[in-house]
Formats: structure tokens, sequence, C-alpha cells
């Protein structure tokens, strides 16, 4: 038996609603996946500028650390160039107490030392004394310069000048005579500076 169609458009009208229904379904889908993708943005981009933030407030955490740490380190570099300083003045400190200590110890005992002038450069000294008796100076010169079996701070000692003179004594009527000298002393300045005088 033959079908009459009655409503001829019916089929076209029925493919039309699934049409757009399916076109209704992707536009949905799509209209989802960009507004999810919108969203992961957001949140990627929202996430990004904390930890921009957090970059940026460690960097001026870190600045703030330096430039306080900085002047430390001038304080540092400053005490590390005074000690360098500290350490060539000890160095080449002249330590004279042995000089003090060779004078007192050679010496004869009738020799009075009335002035003992040391170099700024620590090379030589001069010794200017009284004593009664001449031999007494050359006993001075021989014991304080330095020989084979004697030791001595002094290599060698020579005579500036000797003169016949009185020494003054306020407690005695007549002023003894006796001789006044002068005797430049060599040194050898490293016996004198910083570790080499130990």
């Amino acid at each position: 038996m033959p079908s009459i169609n009655l409503a001829p458009g019916t089929e076209f009208i029925i493919a039309a609603r699934k049409r757009r229904q399916r076109l209704y379904g992707i536009a949905i889908a799509i209209i989802s996946l960009t507004g999810i993708g919108y969203g992961g943005l957001w949140f990627m981009e929202h996430s990004l500028n904390n930890q921009n933030e957090a970059l940026i407030n460690g960097i001026h955490a870190a600045e703030a650390q330096i430039q306080k740490s900085q002047a430390d380190v001038v304080r540092v570099e400053l005490f590390e160039k005074r000690l360098t300083q500290t350490k060539t003045l000890l160095d080449s400190h002249v330590i004279w107490d042995k000089v003090f200590a060779d004078l007192e110890r050679l010496l004869p005992p009738t020799v009075t030392l009335t002035s003992v002038d040391m170099g700024t450069d620590a090379s030589t000294v001069i010794v200017q004394g009284f004593t009664p008796d001449v031999d007494a100076v050359a006993q001075a010169i021989s014991s304080l310069s330095a020989g084979e079996n004697h030791v001595s701070l002094f290599s060698k000692g020579i005579m500036k000048n000797i003169t016949k003179a009185e020494q003054r004594d306020l407690n005695l009527a007549a002023a003894p005579t006796g001789y006044s000298f002068a005797i430049t002393l060599t040194i050898d300045p490293a016996k004198l500076k910083g570790a080499g005088a130990q």
C-alpha cells in the first residue's frame, strides 16, 4: 500500500531541528571550552602575578640585605686595612731595649753616659759620655764593637771626638777632671725590627 505524506516539509523541519540542536551543542561546547581556556589563562596570569610579586619582594629584601651587608663589608675592609697597617708598623717598629741592654752590659763601669742619639733609620747610635780615664774610652769602643769571640748588637764603633772636660757635680766642691767623648756605633737595623728583633 502506498503511503502518502501529508506534511511534506516535516522531515526537513525535523532534520533542521536536529542540525540546530547539534549546532547549539557544538556552540555550547565551544563557548564552554573558550570559557575554560580563559579561566585557565586568568588563573595562570593570577598565579604568575603572585609569583612576580613574591619575586619582586624577594629582590627588594635581597637588595636591603645587600645594602645592610655593604656597610659590614666596608667595616671589614677598613678593619683589614687597619690590621695590615698595624702589622706593617709592628714589623718596622724598632725595639730599642736591646740597644739599651747592650749599652748597659758592655760599657765599662767607669763610663757615665750623658746622651744617646738614635737616628730615625736605626742604623747608627751616637753615644756621648764622660769617663775619668782615657783608657776607658778605648775600652768602651772595643767592648761595644762586635768581634769573632765577642757578641754585641753593634757591628763597629768609631770615635767622633774626645775632649778633656770637667764633670759638674753640685755636691762636690771640686769638679773631677775627665774626658767627654762621642762614639758612633753601627747597628744592623734588621736586628731591631719586628720578628728579627725577637
